[in-house]
């Protein structure tokens, strides 16, 4: 049999030049211009594609859009892979094997930061042969949000229809919900001040396009959320990894950084870091202010998980609030406490942008969608209750994976975080891209460092997301510490590969 085509990463780059052009996530442009390709018959039947490292260094994404673009055209049967033989191209099935249609049952549900959920909602246990997925950092609704869904009355919805729905800005009641959280944080915001988005994805890319221009510096914790790597890349940003410690993102560093590198933007996520969970202590958060009003540099800092509290911890300010002569976009979600099937978030700007970041905004969409929007009022108005009941299931799972952890891989360090969707833990010798393939495995997805950040370091820690019910974190926790002590005896081979 001759030997199949071996697709280069620059080759198919080139091919998929245009693919992270239009709108939507990444990783579904990147899958939709592949299947383009293989139609037109540019990528033929049987080719062996890239590794995902190469393919996403050549299109300049992150590693986890090409794993999620690659793992869409799994499912629906466009693609092949198998352990030491690499990805492949095949002929696309329509029906799985019992004869309903396999994009259908598959049930896939993806989080903003590119994993694939496999569970349906309220799912209390799997089966053996199916995956346990920990990867996604993302919850199902919770009784209160599906009772404020289910409450839309035909008066709330004829009061948007009687409007065109074009509404770039926003509701204003939203945006003033919104302002007076600000003003109960100590951050004076008025409504016009406020950009309601489509999630806190579209937040970031506001303020890319406005703050960037191709060339210039973004400074990012690493490790970080790789949504916004995805972003800064396609505005052809320089990304700077910031190192990161048990407190957030080291300012020791950051003049130094800055006299060196000039850069333009500084994206940080001070409450809740995800993934690490780390709160920002406010000395730190003080001196990310006084460096950006001294240097000129854009802050973007990330608040999509402050709501979810865990502990009763004190947050200290946002930093547009102990930096008033600094320029700070602050971000904020729906997503993480409430449902992010919502797709609401929003954007506070300085008062001397707000007409530029909503200028920005109806050129995007001329406007997110309207009965979320209102629906996002109504949840804003019963956070307390939202909350409550997050911490009454999320608490004990936490605990449940920390003790899982403890007691089945005594070896690998970590941090009970006291808010946020995931415990950070870095395993004490090996690689975490190893260890994800081997515990995929054994039937069970969690996200290796390396995915979550700017220079594909952080290669022996490990997201785990404690999101899913108990009884499925207790299997997954098991799959995954079998497929650590499956893993071990590779531990010199990945110790010489840390090494190069």
């Amino acid at each position: 049999m001759d030997d199949p085509i071996r697709e280069s990463g620059p080759h198919l780059a080139s091919l998929l030049a245009d693919a992270t052009q239009g709108d939507g996530p990444l990783y579904r442009l990147l899958a939709e211009a592949l299947k383009r390709a293989i139609d037109r018959g540019e990528i033929p039947l049987g080719t062996v594609l890239p590794p995902e490292r190469a393919l996403a260094r050549s299109l300049s994404v992150s590693r986890a859009t090409v794993v999620a673009a690659y793992d869409r055209l799994k499912s629906d049967g466009w693609l092949q892979s198998r352990q030491g033989s690499g990805t492949w191209v095949r002929r696309p099935q329509s029906r799985a094997p019992g004869g309903t249609d396999a994009v259908a049952t598959a049930r896939l549900f993806l989080s903003e930061d590119g994993h694939e959920q496999r569970s349906g909602p309220g799912e209390e246990s799997v089966s053996d042969d199916e995956l346990v997925d920990l990867s996604v950092a993302a919850l199902t609704g919770s009784d209160t949000v599906n009772q404020v869904i289910a409450s839309l009355t035909i008066d709330d919805v004829s009061a948007l229809t009687a409007h065109h729905g074009y509404v770039p800005q926003g509701l204003r009641l939203l945006r003033e919900r919104i302002a007076e959280r600000f003003v109960q944080t100590d951050l004076p915001t008025d409504a016009d001040q406020v950009v309601i988005t489509t999630g806190a994805h579209q937040a970031i890319s506001l303020v890319s396009r406005q703050v960037l221009r191709p060339g210039d510096t973004v400074l990012v914790e690493s490790p970080t959320f790789p949504g916004a790597l995805d972003i800064f890349r396609r505005f052809g940003a320089r990304i700077v990894p910031l190192p990161v410690d048990e407190d957030g993102v080291r300012t020791d560093v950051l003049p130094d950084l800055v006299a060196r590198t000039q850069p333009a933007l500084i994206y940080v996520s001070p409450h809740f870091h995800n993934p690490t969970g780390a709160i920002l202590p406010i000395e730190r958060r003080r001196d990310i202010g006084r460096v950006a009003a001294e240097s000129g540099m854009v802050v973007l800092e990330d608040f999509a998980q402050a709501d979810v509290v865990l502990e009763d911890v004190d947050l200290p300010p946002s930093i547009a609030a102990l930096a008033p002569d600094a320029i700070v976009h602050t971000i904020g979600s729906t997503a993480k406490l409430f449902w992010a099937g919502l797709r609401i978030g929003w954007l506070r700007s300085p008062e001397s942008w707000a007409v530029r970041m909503l200028a920005t905004k109806t050129v995007a969409d001329l406007g997110s969608p309207l009965v979320s929007q209102l629906l996002a009022v109504k949840l804003l108005e019963r956070i307390g209750d939202v909350q409550r009941e997050r911490r009454s299931e999320l608490v004990p799972r936490r605990d449940l994976v920390s003790d899982l952890f403890t007691k089945l891989l005594p070896d690998v360090t970590f941090r009970r975080p006291a808010g946020g969707l995931s415990i950070w833990a870095t395993i004490p010798r090996g690689n975490a891209d190893e260890l994800a393939e081997v515990a995929a495995r054994h039937g069970v997805a969690i996200v290796p460092g390396p995915a979550l950040s700017v220079d594909d370091g952080n290669r022996r820690s490990i997201r785990v997301v404690f999101a899913r019910p108990e009884p499925v974190l207790e299997q997954g926790m098991r799959r995954l510490a079998a497929a650590w002590d499956s893993y071990a005896p590779t531990t010199s081979r990945s110790a010489a590969r840390l090494l190069v």
